[in-house]
């Protein structure tokens, strides 16, 4: 059902909280009501310090902030919190910098409006965000399987626990990235004939424009052959199983046992994460069921599978975190 739209009057009566959702290749913001309604949206480019050069990163958040709060003056004067996802940030003075930034901004945003207000500033990790956009509470377990892959588990005292998330030459088991790669790889397997003809093969043809499957070999070595090119190949095999293809499907089963194995790692941490849900988040989760099941089934020997949750029309991670930031306001308030 569509939800009703705020009259001004309404809207300016109400405490709103805005929430970013910062990566390394794009960055989105939403500004919510006490009562949940999406009020605003912005986007932007990279906002991780680690993707682009610190004060770059910077420059584009306080951007994207000045462009969320520019629909209505209302927003900014009764923001009551802000939490920040942002990816790639785990040290405490990194933290540090980017609440600083950001706190300096609402106080200098607020003044010039004339609102002496406090607005409360977070930082948290992308799994904290996306954990409350998809169980709408902070803690619980969450499995993350896009171009990269991660788990996060985090108690109901707020303690953060990962696995993975180590990058694609490290980890990144179960990723899009590890799946385009071993894409790539079964091409040429088939080719040498050390595995069966498969349909990948023409497929990648196909999508990269090659007649000659050596001609694979000069294509991904070349420098403008990036990380997310080797990812867009995931695509394929997510295709090709889905047409019964042998080689795509045992990829596919492959790599989700493996991320299962990485989240059973995580569940023996801590003894209530054997009972706690577990979010599904990611373009892999969302686009191929046999790598879902397959996960799901993997988990299943430790963990009780009716747990697992995955919400296609969960609302995006950036609207997490703006529910965050009010769910730790409340927090704040009530101590």
């Amino acid at each position: 059902m569509k939800k009703k739209k705020k009259s001004p009057n309404e809207v300016s009566t109400l405490r709103v909280y805005a929430g970013i959702d910062g990566g390394g290749t794009k960055t989105d913001a939403a500004i919510i009501s006490e009562h949940g309604d999406i009020l605003a949206v912005a986007s932007g480019s990279a906002t991780n310090p680690h993707s682009v050069p610190p004060q770059e990163a910077i420059t584009e958040l306080l951007r994207i902030l000045d462009l969320l709060f520019s629909s209505r003056m209302d927003y900014l004067s009764h923001c009551e919190s802000i939490c920040l996802g942002m990816s790639g940030i785990a040290e405490d003075k990194e933290r540090e910098w980017i609440t600083t930034h950001v706190h300096d901004y609402m106080i200098k945003k607020k003044n010039s409006a004339g609102n002496s207000s406090t607005c409360a500033v977070w930082v948290v990790t992308e799994g904290e965000i996306a954990l409350m956009a998809a169980l709408g509470q902070p803690h619980g377990l969450l499995a993350i399987s896009g171009t990269g892959s991660i788990i996060y588990g985090i108690t109901p005292e707020g303690k953060v626990h990962r696995t993975g998330g180590w990058g694609h030459l490290l980890g990144d088991e179960g990723s899009g990235y590890r799946i385009g790669q071993r894409t790539l790889q079964a091409v040429m397997q088939s080719h040498d004939g050390m595995l069966p003809p498969t349909v990948l093969t023409s497929l990648v043809q196909h999508e990269l424009h090659i007649r000659h499957v050596p001609d694979l070999k000069h294509l991904v070595y070349q420098p403008d052959w990036t990380k997310s090119s080797t990812a867009s190949m995931a695509r394929l095999t997510i295709e090709a199983a889905s047409a019964g293809d042998k080689t795509a499907s045992a990829i596919l089963m492959d790599e989700a046992r493996q991320l299962a194995n990485t989240a059973q790692a995580l569940i023996r941490q801590c003894v209530s994460f054997y009972t706690a849900p577990m979010a599904l988040s990611g373009s892999i989760f969302r686009h191929s069921a046999l790598f879902r099941d397959t996960f799901v089934q993997q988990l299943h020997d430790i963990y009780d599978s009716q747990q697992v949750v995955y919400l296609e029309d969960a609302p995006a991670p950036a609207v997490g975190a703006a529910q965050l930031a009010r769910h730790k306001r409340h927090l704040a308030e009530s101590s």
